[in-house]
C-alpha cells in the first residue's frame, strides 16, 4: 500500500516584514528574467535565421538550340562550387560547364578560375553566379542519365546543372516560344518552383507536351508526353496506373510524393543491345527514350519496361537507406519485374523460365569471382559486373526456396512489405538491413550469406530438381523446363508460380 508522505511544517524566519517582501521581490524578479532570458535563447535558437531559410534563387533559360544559361543569386557567400562529374559510368559531365563567373556583393567580378573538372574558385565572396552548360546531342551510352537537348525538346536534370553545393533553391524558367514544362514538382504562382533536393529533380521542356493525370490511393499520377507516339497519353496511363497498383500492393507503402512518368524520343539512336529504349528513375520520376517508330507491341513494351523502372520509386528511393546495395535494387528488381509483368499477363509462365534460361546463359559467359556486395561497389567500373543477372538469379533461387520452406504460405513479395513496415531504420546501413529481412524467416537463414555476402558460385543444374524444374545446357541456349514427375508439393510451388499444366 502506498502512503503519502506526510506534510512537514515549515519554519518561519520571524524578520520584520519590511525586510522579507523586498528579498522575496529580488529573488522572483531574478528567477522570472533569468527564465525568460533563457527562453529568448531557446527561441533563438529554434528559429532559423533568414538567410538560413532562403533559398538560391536561380533562372534557367535557352539562348540557343543546344545551350542552357543558368544565373544563381546565392543564399550566403561563397568562394567554391562543384559540379558532378559522373554518373552511371557517363564520365566528363562537368566539362559542359563553360563562361563560369562570379560577382562580389559590390558588384565586381569575383574573378572566379577553373580548378578542375567542375570545380570553379574565387578569390572574394561572391552572392551571384552565372554560367553555360552546353548540352549537344549526348551519345547513346549517356542518355537517360544526363540533361540533352535536341529539336524541340529537352530533359533538364538538376544534377549535373546546379553546383552540388546548392542545397535548396527556387527556380523559374525562361523558354523558348511554345515551350512549355512538365515535372514531378508543381510551380506556386509565380512560376517558380521549390527545389528541395536538387540532385532528384527532373524536367521535361519542349512543344506540345501532353499530359493526363490519376489518383490511386492518395498517389497522384502524371504521364507526359513528348513527340509522336502509337499510343495515346490515355492508354500509355492506363498500363501505367496498373503497375503502379501492383506495388502499392507489392510494398503496402504509399509514395508521399506525386509521380511523373515521362516518355519522348531519344535524342540519339539506341542500339539492339538496349531493347531499343532506355529508361532512368530519379527522384520521384521516371524517364522513358526511346525511337517511336520502333516501339512496336507497345502495350506490353510499356508494361514490361515501367514493371522495372517504376519499382525504383519504392527501391531504393523511398527506403532511405545508405551503402551500395545495386544486387537488391537492380537484381531483385529484375526478378520481381517479370514476375509482376506475368501477373499482368504480358507473358506467361514458360517465357518467364525462358527468360531465366537467357539471364543464366549470360551470367555463365563472364566470371563470376566477387560477392554481390563487392559487385555492387564496383558496378560502375567493371563492364561485366554481376549486379543485375546474378542478383536476380538470386532473387529466383529466393523466391523458390521460401516457398517450398513454408509451403507456399510466404514468398519474396513478402519481405517487400516487410522492407516498407516501418521497422528498418532510416539512414541504416542498406546491405545490413537488407539482408537481415531476406533472413528473417527461419528456414531462410544463411542463404544471403551464401549468395550475397560470399561469393558462392551459381549451379542451377544441380539445385532446381528440387523445386519440380531441370535446366538444360546442352544446346545453343539454356532451357528451364517443369519436370515430368513432379511431387504434389513441387506441383503447388510451381502452381505458384503461375504454372498451369
Amino acid at each position: 500500500m502506498k502512503f503519502h508522505a506526510k506534510a512537514q511544517r515549515r519554519k518561519e524566519n520571524r524578520k520584520p516584514f519590511s525586510l522579507r517582501l523586498p528579498l522575496r521581490l529580488c529573488a522572483f524578479a531574478r528567477n522570472y528574467f533569468s527564465t525568460i532570458w533563457a527562453f529568448i535563447i531557446f527561441l533563438c535558437a529554434c528559429i532559423p535565421t533568414a538567410q538560413a531559410n532562403t533559398p538560391t534563387r536561380v533562372t534557367i533559360s535557352i539562348p540557343t538550340p543546344n545551350e542552357i544559361r543558368v544565373e544563381a543569386e546565392l543564399s550566403s557567400p561563397t568562394r567554391s562550387w562543384s559540379f558532378r562529374n559522373a554518373y552511371a559510368g557517363v564520365l566528363g559531365i562537368a566539362e559542359r560547364v563553360e563562361d563560369f563567373h562570379a560577382i562580389s556583393a559590390a558588384g565586381q567580378d569575383a574573378q572566379a578560375k577553373k580548378s578542375a573538372a567542375g570545380e570553379f574558385r574565387s578569390e572574394l565572396d561572391a552572392i551571384k553566379i552565372t554560367y553555360t552548360v552546353k548540352l549537344s546531342e549526348p551519345r547513346a551510352t549517356d542518355v537517360p542519365y544526363v540533361s540533352w537537348l535536341a529539336d524541340d525538346r529537352g530533359l533538364l536534370m538538376f544534377a549535373d546543372l546546379i553546383p552540388q553545393d546548392i542545397e535548396t533553391l527556387s527556380v523559374e524558367f525562361k523558354l523558348p516560344t511554345g515551350w512549355t514544362l512538365e515535372s514531378s514538382l508543381i510551380a506556386d504562382a509565380t512560376g517558380r518552383y521549390a527545389v528541395s533536393e536538387p540532385q532528384k529533380s527532373v524536367f521535361l521542356a519542349g512543344r506540345s507536351l501532353r499530359k493526363t493525370s490519376n489518383t490511386l490511393d492518395g498517389v497522384v499520377l502524371d504521364v507526359v508526353l513528348s513527340g509522336a507516339w502509337p499510343f495515346k497519353e490515355a492508354e500509355a496511363l492506363k498500363v501505367v496506373s496498373t503497375v503502379l497498383q501492383k506495388y502499392l500492393e507489392l510494398t503496402g507503402f504509399k509514395l508521399t510524393d506525386k509521380t511523373a512518368i515521362m516518355i519522348a524520343p531519344s535524342p540519339t539512336p539506341i542500339g539492339d543491345g538496349n531493347l531499343g529504349w532506355k529508361a532512368e528513375t530519379r527522384g520521384s520520376t521516371v524517364v522513358l527514350l526511346a525511337n517511336p517508330k520502333k516501339f512496336d507491341f507497345w502495350r506490353n513494351r510499356l508494361t514490361i519496361v515501367f514493371s522495372h523502372e517504376m519499382l525504383h520509386l519504392w527501391v531504393p528511393n523511398s527506403l532511405k537507406l545508405e551503402g551500395d546495395y545495386d544486387w537488391f535494387f537492380e537484381g531483385f528488381t529484375m526478378y520481381t519485374a517479370i514476375r509482376t509483368a506475368q501477373e499482368l499477363g504480358v507473358i506467361d509462365f514458360k517465357e518467364m523460365l525462358n527468360t531465366l534460361g537467357r539471364v543464366y546463359d549470360v551470367y555463365m559467359s563472364h566470371p563470376d569471382e566477387q560477392s554481390l556486395i563487392a559487385a555492387s561497389e564496383a558496378r560502375w567500373t567493371n563492364p561485366h559486373s554481376q549486379v543485375f543477372i546474378k542478383g536476380m538469379l538470386v532473387a529466383f533461387l529466393y523466391d523458390l526456396k521460401i516457398r517450398k520452406e513454408s509451403g507456399v504460405k510466404l514468398t519474396l513479395a513478402d519481405r517487400y512489405r516487410e522492407l516498407f513496415s516501418r521497422r528498418v531504420a532510416a539512414n541504416a546501413n542498406g546491405n545490413e538491413a537488407i539482408i537481415a529481412v531476406l533472413d528473417s524467416a527461419p528456414a531462410m537463414s544463411g542463404f544471403a550469406k551464401s549468395y550475397v555476402e560470399n561469393s558462392t558460385k551459381l549451379e542451377l543444374e544441380q539445385v532446381l530438381p528440387a523445386y519440380g524444374l531441370t535446366l538444360d545446357s546442352s544446346g545453343k541456349k539454356s532451357q528451364l523446363r517443369v519436370s515430368r514427375d513432379l511431387t504434389a508439393e513441387q506441383q503447388q510451388l510451381l502452381r505458384s508460380l503461375g504454372y498451369r499444366n
